[in-house]
């Protein structure tokens, strides 16, 4: 059965990565490893309508197709309804790992299952506990109480140590905080015109750039401008930030990814609620992590619970899996 997962951008957000990687290494873990086939997204350009690509997702000789990330959302019939009822033609099975939702609502989650249950949907594997109440009673398939993939990182890449102590933050421009510890207390300051730090408790602050640079306006330099801020790390490639988050002392961020790739590599990380996508549900990863003060202090994971938490995913994945290649037989 060939297998294909359908990534997501890197370039636009190196945090796709870090959970890409991950469910790389989980599906081959419990497939033939020259079975698993990488697919990216749909060009990010045709989720605004536009239209000109060669679609090539329902082209390939693919059986079962996996999806995840925040998707389960009223986007998702517009992005993938023409897709998916090609695949459905082809006979190809649809299925979700690592599949969050968005609004997080009732009429959301109504949506969605209304679509999806059109389709032959073998399984769906949530990454947050949220999710998986919202869909266990209403998608026609086996719903399970999964984990991000991001926590199968590091069972694909183990990046080389830096020989460096520092602190890393990773904040857009314009919502940088200036975070102090007073009496074992975080104490968070937010405003446009604070000044850059470049110390925390005494280490440098190493800064990590996630979203991708716009392409260069006449007369507006975006890397100049993104350069303006010290010990800034920025790159279209995983390999440099796994480093830095490794080694990181602490890892403050408003970014899901950086802190969960961050967490199962070693670190300790506190996730501050900044810009609007920081604040809606896809940070409920964390709830399932079992690191409820994250949003207070800097945290690092129960490793011995995430491991037993990973086993049970793989085998019930491979259970699913099981499943399909009995059916199709």
């Amino acid at each position: 059965m060939n297998i294909g997962y359908i990534g997501g951008f890197w370039a636009t957000n190196i945090g796709n990565s870090f959970y890409n990687i991950g469910m790389m290494k989980l599906l081959k873990s419990v497939s033939d490893e020259n079975s698993v086939h990488f697919i990216p997204d749909p060009p990010q350009v045709n989720w605004a309508g536009l239209t000109g690509d060669y679609s090539i997702i329902s082209k390939l000789n693919i059986d079962l197709y996996i999806i995840s990330g925040p998707i389960l959302g009223y986007e998702l019939e517009r992005i993938y309804s023409n897709i998916f009822d090609q695949i459905k033609q082809k006979g190809g099975k649809i299925a979700f790992i690592s599949a969050g939702a968005v609004e997080y609502s009732q009429a959301e989650a109504d949506s969605v299952a209304s679509f999806l249950n059109q389709y032959d949907v073998p399984f769906v594997f949530t990454r947050d506990s949220q999710t998986y109440d919202l869909y266990k009673d209403k998608l026609n398939t086996h719903v399970y109480d999964g984990l991000c993939t991001s926590m199968f990182l590091k069972d694909a890449v183990i990046p080389p140590d830096i020989d460096d102590e520092y602190v890393v933050t990773n904040f857009p421009y314009w919502h940088e905080p200036v975070l102090t510890n007073l009496d074992k207390k975080w104490i968070v300051k937010k405003s446009i015109f604070l000044p850059r730090q470049d110390q925390i408790l005494g280490m440098p602050v190493v800064r990590l750039q996630s979203e991708g640079i716009i392409p260069n306006i006449r007369f507006f330099k975006t890397e100049k401008f993104l350069y303006t801020r010290n010990n800034m790390y920025y790159s279209d490639l995983p390999n440099g930030y796994l480093s830095i988050l490794k080694s990181a002392k602490i890892i403050f961020s408003d970014r899901v990814h950086t802190c969960a790739a961050g967490l199962i590599l070693g670190s300790s990380c506190m996730y501050i609620k900044g810009q609007r996508r920081s604040k809606d549900g896809r940070n409920n990863i964390f709830l399932r992590l079992g690191l409820h003060d994250i949003f207070e202090r800097p945290v690092a994971l129960d490793m011995s619970y995430i491991e037993s938490e990973k086993k049970i995913m793989k085998n019930e994945l491979a259970d699913a899996l099981h499943a399909i290649e009995l059916q199709n037989n």
